[in-house]
Order: structure tokens, then C-alpha cells, then sequence
């Protein structure tokens, strides 16, 4: 998945909610393409008779609302890559496609379209933990105080008990808890993350993580030194960034490299449990061994003599695929063979990682807005459509990406193993964030990537008391990109950006579920229209952020300016979003790239170039083409809650 294109403009506003309901009726509609495999695939929808839906307000909010609940509920686990809660809004979607009367019969029988199949583990119910102290006293370990975690294996295990610190071996910092200190066939306590995280000492990264505070990294360092067991426990400063203050056990799922393969038993455990043990054996707490390290970044690992931990682990393995989820409206005569996109992205980050605005945190990132927003926007879309009757109307073509968060790989699969071909394709409609609808604003990307779009977009808006933003151009951070990268005009709505996004408040509370209705019902008068009138596509349309993506390269159908001929060296390699109080987001960076090597991240907002604030793209721009090359420069950027400067450097 890693080594799609770059070009693709990831993610951003990823959210095409159509709520469909359209219903079949037979005529001679447009051929599906290609029949593939969807082994892997979720379970078949139910066959059920087509609902029967009232398009009242009332109605239509109701079931935008029992949609959004769902796929925007802690069960469905953000909807992450792999995960259960992502299999369970896939089938749910596709349910949903049925019962509005949708042809879901389309890939060997099934709705789904699978691009990526994974082995997936997931924690079995035998699970147990005893602590075992020197002077004879044994303490079983709830559920609520400890949780195995992915990398570890299965089976039962007897072990001694040592405490080996931050777990870290770094020669570049002059740091190592396993110098001159066996851990051979010992079950070893490790502090998550790094000593000094004040940034005292200028080692490791200070307030940052450096790759030794990495979870992966201390589990193979732990079994490259022959420990028998891991039992992570988290450490003080990381308590004080949560917002609860609390002692939190890390999720299941830890994301390990590609060739890890699970050889220990590997656990995490609340502070106070370990505390207690430290105590009855007459050793330092926690704090107090933290606050010593921190202050002489001296290791002082130890064991607990005649100490002992027990227990059994269940790991179960099963086979996690990713897929689209499509569904057909076929169209009727002579407009029948030409086909309408419209799509939402329905994956989100599951419980955070590196597309996080949180990423200290470990919790749920439900996605209310994104995109399940988007997905229900779909979902209602279809519905509405089943309600259509007439001649001479194109097959519409029902989608909710999955893996956008990832860099557009759902749709990027499907442009390039099409249900129709695209060059039958005339139009796509992309729902990404829609459920911020404020004083009823909404922004339109692409109006201007066919002739016809623009005086529709304002015709519908006028209808539905919509105050429309037009933004030029068919690029952009969601699945609208990967086909307007295959000359298929596109419209892209988006609500806007607001202080929960891509954060675990992004919740149902927040939703404007009346605004979602109105976008749908603007959307459904543009869809009229899609299906029946005549579209003329504009090549090259101007406007979009694919000039930012690469760095100082000019837009399309622009010339370089003068004196800037070598502006195709300063490619960043960011793509960006619109700007925001404080800065420009950043929503990708490419792998290799400037931005990259720099240590920029998806997520930052960057703030400073140079001496100068940047506020606009247009600042930004002018900031990248002054940048003389194979010079560094200072650039500022906002990570959660830190503010970091990192050099930027473009080579000749």
C-alpha cells in the first residue's frame, strides 16, 4: 500500500456521504467491467425485500442519525485498518445498499471490492496474570489492571522477575539499562518512552519520542537480549499529558514492523501494581527511580530477587481484509451505458497512530465527521435516489472507500480495476467531513471541472438555502482526486475543519444532522442533473493543491516565473490543507521527500519558514520559492501540544 503513487494527494477531508437508497429498475444498464476476488471478503447482506422510506425531515434525520450512531460508536473501533469495527461498518454499509434496493451483487456475488488482506490478531478470553512476591504472597491480576498486547504470544509462563528501566540500548546517547545486567530467561518491567523528556540534557528527543521510546523498538531489544517476558508499565510524564490524568491501559493492537514476529509474551500494567511490588521488595518507586535516571542518566536496572509472575495468554489470528463497498442503481435507455460516481471514504484511525492530532493518546478516534458523516451522507443519498422513476437516466454507481486516512488507496484501487470503465464515467460526487455545517456554509470543490457544474451547484444551493464556497480545481485530500486524475470531472463538499479533527472528541455529539440533510437534499437536485444532462469536461481545470504538494512547482497551465526556473528542486513534498488559526495543517508527507527527511509529519501545523509567519498558501508558496537551495532554514511547526523547529534543506 506504501508504494502507491505519491502523486495521489492523500486524505484529508475524506467523507463522500451519498445516503443511497436507489432503487432497482430493470433496464439496460451499463456492464460491469471486471469480476474480482473478494474471498476475504465480509459476510453477504442478508437478502431483504426494499424498504420502504418517508422522505420527511423528521424521517430522513432519523435515519441519518441511526446510521451515524453506529459507525461512530466505540464497538466499531474507529473504523482503523483491519479492524473488527471496520469489517462491521463494511457489512453494515453494504446491508444498508441492499435494503435501499441497490444491485449488491456485483464482485462473485458480493458488494465488496478487496484490495488488502491481512493476518489479524486479536486477544482470546484466557487470559491471566499472579504476581508472586519473595516473601511468599501471590496477588491475581484483574482485567482492568493489565492487558496483553499483539506482539506477544500465546501460552502459559512461569518467570523471575527483573526491572530493566526504559528498556533502551542507545550507544548514541551513551544510555544502555542492559549494560552489564542479565535478563536471560527473565520477564523484564520496562518503563514506556525515554528518560529527560524535559529536554535537559539535549539526548534521546527531548519532549518528542526518539525511536527507543518506540514500543516496538524496546520489545526486540528485550528479546535481542534474551528476556523471556515484557511487562510494560507507563511512564510518569506520559500520566501528566492525558487529559484524565489517568493511568490508561494501552490498546491491544501495537503496530510493529512488517517482518516482527511475535516470540515472547508481552503485557501492560498499571503503575500502582509494579509500585507495589518495588515496595515489598524494598525498592525504589517508580517516581522516585525516574526522577534519579532523569537527573544522572545513569541506568539502574535490577532484579527482584525470588520474585515470580505467572499466567496464560490467548492470542487468536484470523484473516482482516480492506475493501470498498459498492452498490448499483442501474440506469435506463439510451443514457444507461454512462455512469455516475458518488462516494464516501468510510474508514477512519482507529485508536490514533501518526494521522492523529492526539498521537499521546491511545484512545478511540471515532470519526463522527470523519467520515462516518460522510458515509451516512451516502447512505442517505442512495436511498433518496431509489425514489426515482423516468427514461433515459445514467447507472449510478454507489462507494464507500476504504483506507482514504491511509493516502486514497480505495479509491486509487478502484480507478485502476474499475466496476465500469472509466472512460464511461462521467462525473463523481465526493462527500468528505460534512457534518459541520455552520450558518450553512458549505465548501464545493471542482465546480469548475465541467461546464455545467457551477450554474448546478448554485441552483441547488439557492433551493436549499445553502451558502455554497467554491473552490477551483480537482485535486485535493480525498478520493474526488483519484478520479479527476483520469479526466473524470468532480464535485467534493466539505463542512470545514474545527478543533476535534482527527482527535478522539471527533464524536456524534458534535454532528449537525439537519445540515447533513440539507447538503444531501442539495446534492440529490445536482444528481438530477448528473444523471440526465448533458456533461461537457473541462481539461486542466485551474486551482488546486496539487502545486503544494510538490513544493514550489506552478500550477497547472501556469509558466514558471521568472528567475525561478529551478522551482521544480523545491519540492517539499507535503500536501497541505486550508490554513488554520496558528498555521497550514499538513496533511501527507511523502516518503523520501525533503519534508520528510526535515522530520515533518503528517498532522503539524506549520507555522513558521524562516523568520516569517505563514498564514496562507499563498505565503507559503512565496516562502518555498525564496528557499535558496542547499541551505537550511528554520521552519516552526505545531504538534499537539508542542512547538518544535526543524531545518528544511532543498539539495541541488
Amino acid at each position: 500500500m506504501k508504494s502507491l503513487p505519491v502523486i495521489l494527494l492523500a486524505c484529508l477531508f475524506g467523507i463522500l456521504a451519498l445516503s443511497s437508497g436507489c432503487q432497482q429498475q430493470e433496464s439496460v444498464a451499463a456492464s460491469p467491467d471486471t469480476k474480482q476476488s473478494s474471498d476475504a471478503s465480509p459476510s453477504v447482506p442478508v437478502t431483504r425485500p426494499v424498504a420502504s422510506y418517508s422522505f420527511t425531515d423528521a424521517k430522513i434525520e432519523s435515519r441519518i442519525l441511526d446510521d451515524i450512531r453506529f459507525l461512530a460508536s466505540d464497538e466499531q473501533e474507529g473504523r482503523g485498518p483491519y479492524s473488527k469495527g471496520l469489517q462491521a461498518s463494511a457489512e453494515y454499509i453494504a446491508q444498508q445498499f441492499a435494503d435501499a434496493g441497490l444491485d449488491t451483487q456485483l464482485i462473485e456475488g458480493k458488494p465488496f471490492q478487496v484490495f488488502a488482506t491481512r493476518e489479524r490478531v486479536d486477544l482470546g478470553e484466557n487470559n491471566e496474570l499472579v504476581f508472586h512476591s519473595a516473601g511468599g504472597n501471590s496477588q491475581t491480576i484483574t482485567g482492568d489492571d493489565y492487558r496483553p498486547l499483539s506482539p506477544s504470544t500465546s501460552g502459559s509462563f512461569d518467570l523471575p522477575l527483573a526491572f530493566a528501566g526504559y528498556g533502551i540500548s542507545s550507544p548514541r546517547d551513551g544510555y544502555d539499562d542492559y549494560a552489564d545486567f542479565d535478563v536471560t530467561g527473565k520477564a523484564v518491567i520496562v518503563l514506556r518512552h525515554e528518560p529527560d523528556q524535559a529536554g535537559r540534557t539535549q539526548k534521546f528527543a527531548g519532549s518528542g519520542n526518539s525511536k527507543f521510546a518506540y514500543l516496538s523498538t524496546k520489545v526486540v531489544n528485550a528479546i535481542e537480549h534474551d528476556a523471556a517476558a515484557v511487562v510494560f508499565v507507563t511512564d510518569e510524564a506520559a500520566i501528566q499529558k492525558e487529559s484524565s490524568g489517568g493511568d490508561k491501559l494501552l490498546s491491544f493492537q501495537i503496530r510493529m514492523p512488517s517482518e516482527f514476529e511475535p516470540k515472547i509474551p508481552v503485557i501492560h500494567m498499571k503503575r500502582s501494581l509494579v509500585d507495589a511490588l518495588l515496595k515489598e521488595a524494598g525498592k525504589p518507586s517508580l517516581s522516585e527511580w525516574e526522577s534519579s535516571v532523569d537527573k544522572s542518566l545513569q541506568p539502574n536496572s535490577f532484579d527482584l530477587a525470588g520474585a515470580l509472575v505467572t499466567g496464560e495468554i490467548e492470542i487468536e489470528t484470523s484473516e482482516r481484509t480492506q475493501q470498498n463497498v459498492l452498490g448499483v442503481l442501474p440506469g435506463e435507455g439510451k443514457l444507461a451505458s454512462e455512469v455516475v460516481v458518488v462516494g464516501a471514504h468510510y474508514d477512519h484511525l482507529g485508536y490514533g497512530g501518526s494521522g492523529s492530532l492526539a498521537p499521546w493518546t491511545r484512545e478511540i478516534h471515532n470519526g463522527a465527521d470523519d467520515n462516518a458523516s460522510g458515509t451516512v451522507a451516502l447512505l442517505e443519498t442512495a436511498r433518496q435516489c431509489t425514489a426515482w422513476e423516468g427514461a433515459d437516466r445514467r447507472t449510478m454507481l454507489f462507494i464507500a472507500f476504504g483506507a482514504e486516512e491511509q493516502g486514497l488507496i480505495g479509491s486509487e484501487y478502484y480507478v485502476r480495476h474499475p466496476l465500469y470503465a472509466t472512460e464511461n464515467t462521467v462525473a463523481m460526487l465526493n462527500y468528505d467531513m460534512v457534518g459541520r455545517l455552520r450558518k450553512d456554509r458549505l465548501t464545493v470543490y471542482g465546480h469548475n471541472t465541467a461546464e455545467e457544474f457551477e450554474a448546478w451547484i448554485d441552483e441547488a444551493a439557492a433551493q436549499h438555502a445553502i451558502t455554497v464556497e467554491k473552490v477551483p480545481g480537482g485535486y485535493g485530500p480525498s478520493d474526488h482526486a483519484s478520479f479527476y486524475g483520469r479526466g473524470i470531472p468532480v464535485m467534493h463538499d466539505f463542512t470545514g475543519f474545527h478543533s476535534q479533527y482527527h482527535r478522539p472528541s471527533d464524536d456524534v455529539e458534535h454532528i449537525n444532522v439537519p445540515g447533513i440533510r440539507k447538503i444531501v437534499g442539495m446534492n440529490i437536485e445536482i444528481l438530477k442533473h448528473l444523471v440526465k444532462d448533458k456533461i461537457v469536461p473541462i481539461k486542466n481545470a485551474e486551482g488546486s493543491l496539487l502545486d503544494m504538494y510538490f513544493g514550489g512547482i506552478p500550477s497547472r497551465g501556469q509558466p514558471a516565473k521568472e528567475g525561478d526556473k529551478d522551482a521544480g528542486q523545491r519540492a517539499l513534498g507535503v500536501q497541505v490543507g486550508d490554513p488554520q488559526p496558528g498555521g497550514i495543517p499538513i496533511i501527507k508527507v511523502t516518503q523520501g521527500s525533503v519534508a520528510d527527511k526535515a522530520g515533518l509529519r503528517g498532522g503539524d501545523i506549520l507555522a513558521g519558514w524562516g523568520e516569517a509567519k505563514v498564514t496562507s498558501i499563498d505565503e507559503l508558496r512565496t516562502a518555498v520559492r525564496a528557499t535558496q537551495l542547499d541551505t537550511k532554514i528554520p521552519v516552526r511547526i505545531l504538534r499537539g501540544m508542542l512547538e518544535l523547529e526543524l531545518e528544511v534543506e532543498f539539495p541541488k
